[in-house]
């Protein structure tokens, strides 16, 4: 479904990214771990198209989405969640979740996608008239993934879920893009949480520096040396 090849990002003479390749595939939870710094927002927010790469490719079904605006590839289904939530504070949870399907082809499909929402997360539809900026770390997370949804993915890209939130909630939360899979969405995950998204992935990369050194299987991944002794201190 997605495709990146040999994208290279600079920040002025910093080198983000080096020739970084990576596929997703129709329905699959695909993982990108690594270290602060690795390079995985900027990956992310380069396929998003907040970021113009230096050289390298991105497709989405073969359509080529590098030099297309951010707006114009969340439209046609490519659609982030972004690190550290940026909700609309002052907005309510009904408001959050109406602005995220303003587009035209998700406009169509509101209604439906406002009911998957809160089946999936069922205090959002009891906290629906409260403000965003009172909700906790937890909903307010489910919020940022419930407007994703809202905007009619075709592929989720989810970036940190788990950041700062609480060990119980952090295991909800990867329940939770396992269960998205479970009803047909495709996800790109960046987590600094090497153990838990990799347990759920289909496939994975590790990003160190901006340069992919490892890919494989999720599992074969979380038990490779280079993991265990780099991320997992045994």
């Amino acid at each position: 479904m997605l495709e990146v090849k040999n994208l290279t990002v600079r920040y002025g003479a910093f080198l983000a990214l080096a020739d970084v390749s990576l596929k997703v595939e129709d329905g699959q939870i695909v993982s990108i771990v690594g270290a602060n710094g690795a390079g995985k927002t900027t990956l992310i927010n380069t396929i998003s198209g907040l970021i113009t790469p230096e050289s390298g490719e991105i497709y989405l079904d073969g359509q080529k989405l590098t030099g297309m605006k951010g707006h114009e590839i969340a439209r046609i289904g490519v659609v982030q969640v972004p690190e550290r939530r940026k909700l609309f504070p002052e907005m309510t949870v009904y408001e959050n979740l109406l602005v995220a399907s303003i587009h035209r082809r998700a406009k169509k499909e509101r209604q439906k996608n406002l009911e998957e929402v809160f089946s999936l997360f069922p205090v959002l539809r009891e906290r629906r008239d409260q403000l965003a900026i009172t909700l906790s770390g937890g909903e307010q997370q489910m919020l940022a993934i419930g407007r994703g949804i809202m905007a009619l993915p075709r592929i989720l890209m989810l970036d940190e879920p788990s950041l700062g939130l609480a060990p119980i909630l952090v295991q909800q939360i990867f329940q939770i893009v396992q269960e998205l899979r479970k009803r047909g969405l495709t996800i790109l995950l960046v987590e600094q949480n090497v153990k838990h998204s990799l347990r759920i992935a289909d496939y994975a990369y590790v990003l160190e520096t901006g340069k992919a050194v490892l890919e494989g299987l999720g599992m074969d991944v979380l038990n490779d040396p280079h993991t265990v002794e780099a991320y997992l201190g045994r």
